[in-house]
C-alpha cells in the first residue's frame, strides 16, 4: 500500500511539475510575442517617419500661389513657408497684415467642388486645430520647427481670435492678433 501511495504521490508531483512548466512556457511565449510585436511596431514607425521626413521639404510660398484666380485682399506679407509632405500634401504658414473682415469674407467666398465637405462661411473656433498642427511639427518633424518659428508666436498672444473656413481642397485656419491686426494663416491640403 505504501508503495502505491508513493507511486501516486510521485505521479502527482510529476504532473504538477509538468503543468507548471507548461504554464511557464506559455507565459514565456506570450511575453516573447508581445516584445517582438513592440519591437516591430517601433521599427515600422521609425522607418515610416524616416521616409516621411526624408521626402518632406520646404519652400517659399505666397497666398497667390495657393489661390491663383481669386481676388486676394490687400496685405503686407511678413513671413511665409510651405512644408511639402509626400505624397503631394502641404501645410502653408503665413504671417501678414490685412483687413480682418476682408480676409474672412474672401475665405467665405472661395469656390469649391466639394460643397458637401466644405464650410459655407468662416466660423470662430477655439484654435485647437492650429495647436495640434504645431504639436505635430514639434513632435514628428522638429527640423522644420525653426523654419516656422514665427508661427509659434500665437502661443504667446494674449488678445487673439481663431477662425476656420475649410473649402476643399484646402483647410484654412486663422489666428488674428486683435491688438495689432497681424494674421497667422495656416492652410492645409485635405488628406482625402
Amino acid at each position: 500500500m505504501k508503495t502505491q501511495i508513493k507511486i501516486i504521490f510521485t505521479v502527482l508531483i510529476i504532473f504538477c511539475s509538468c503543468q507548471r512548466a507548461k504554464n511557464e512556457g506559455k507565459e514565456l511565449i506570450e511575453k516573447s510575442k508581445t516584445e517582438i510585436a513592440d519591437v516591430s511596431k517601433k521599427a515600422w514607425k521609425k522607418s515610416v517617419n524616416f521616409a516621411f521626413n526624408s521626402f518632406s521639404s520646404t519652400e517659399k510660398v505666397k497666398l497667390s500661389d495657393i489661390y491663383t484666380n481669386e481676388n486676394i485682399p490687400e496685405m503686407d506679407e511678413i513671413k511665409s513657408i510651405q512644408i511639402n509632405f509626400p505624397p503631394n500634401f502641404y501645410s502653408c504658414y503665413f504671417k501678414y497684415k490685412s483687413d480682418k473682415t476682408e480676409m474672412l469674407e474672401f475665405l467665405s467666398d472661395l469656390k469649391t467642388k466639394q460643397s458637401d465637405i466644405s464650410d459655407t462661411q468662416t466660423e470662430k473656433i477655439d484654435g485647437a486645430e492650429m495647436k495640434k498642427n504645431l504639436e505635430f511639427i514639434e513632435r514628428e518633424m522638429p527640423e522644420f520647427k525653426k523654419q516656422i518659428s514665427f508661427f509659434y508666436e500665437i502661443e504667446n498672444i494674449q488678445n487673439i481670435e481663431f477662425y476656420r473656413c475649410n473649402k476643399y481642397p484646402n483647410a484654412n485656419y486663422l489666428a488674428i492678433d486683435i491688438d495689432n491686426g497681424v494674421i497667422y494663416h495656416l492652410i492645409e491640403k485635405y488628406w482625402d
